[in-house]
């Protein structure tokens, strides 16, 4: 289940004048790893991977081809087990959303295979407070600069949409099991989904509860990695409207 969380802002054309452009634009990627779960100790699955964290490269051992050099790969950040999301999202997210606050478009898009850790990377959990998800963490951080602003105002929309068998749901409106259209043409908008409910937030706490209705309304099924794999692309799309 590939889980993303699409961040853009609009701003008056005042705004857009007085805002620095980034130093950068550029695509990062970054890998994290996950301790063995319970059932692999269970049947003794061993550790092909390993981490250089300082050259941000991990390796990856064939098992039983000892004398075989392991596959070298380079990202552009490493986190092991060791590793609490606090320290991911402060080294590879906060710059993100930071640049969201001031006018421009992100995209953090987490991938990998079922049971990989993607939804305790970017939902979390409540306790420790280090493990806390990307997203919650997104939020909190979009409104504590929305609440430091000066002389500014923000309007504050999401929507929560998924794509599974090429199929384009909205978690959040009135029939979510109505199929939606993507549109490639827009003079304005560019790439839209028709129709999608878009829901004005105004803390933390009200996207909070707009992520767990959406979760209630997401397909669901049980594999052997993840009793509770979605097979479906996840959507998050957070708008924030600078109104000078």
């Amino acid at each position: 289940m590939p889980l993303l969380l699409h961040l853009w802002a609009l701003k008056s054309p005042e705004r857009m004048e007085t805002c620095p452009p980034l130093d950068s634009e550029s695509v990062r990627v970054v890998v994290r790893s996950r301790p063995l779960n319970d059932r692999e100790k269970a049947v003794s699955s061993g550790v092909v991977l390993s981490m250089d964290l300082q050259h941000c490269q991990c390796f990856i051992w064939k098992p039983g081809a000892e004398d075989e050099p392991p596959k070298q790969f380079t990202f552009d950040g490493t986190y092991s087990g060791e590793h609490a999301t606090e320290q991911l999202y402060n080294e590879a997210v906060c710059p993100l959303v930071e640049g969201v606050t001031e006018g421009y478009n992100g995209t953090i898009f987490a991938y990998g295979q079922t049971g990989s850790g993607k939804s305790f990377t970017m939902q979390g959990v409540s306790e420790p407070e280090a493990q806390r998800g990307v997203i919650p963490r997104a939020f909190e951080h979009i409104f504590e600069s929305i609440q430091c602003a000066e002389n500014t105002k923000f309007l504050v929309r999401a929507c929560y949409l998924e794509i599974y068998n090429e199929d384009v749901r909205d978690l959040l409106g009135n029939d979510v099991k109505q199929r939606l259209e993507v549109k490639f043409e827009h003079p304005e908008r560019g790439v839209h989904v028709r129709d999608l409910s878009m829901h004005s937030v105004h803390s933390v706490g009200e996207c909070e509860r707009i992520m767990e209705r959406g979760c209630r309304n997401r397909a669901v099924g049980s594999t052997l990695m993840n009793k509770d794999s979605s097979q479906i692309i996840l959507l998050i799309l957070f708008q924030s409207i600078c109104i000078i």
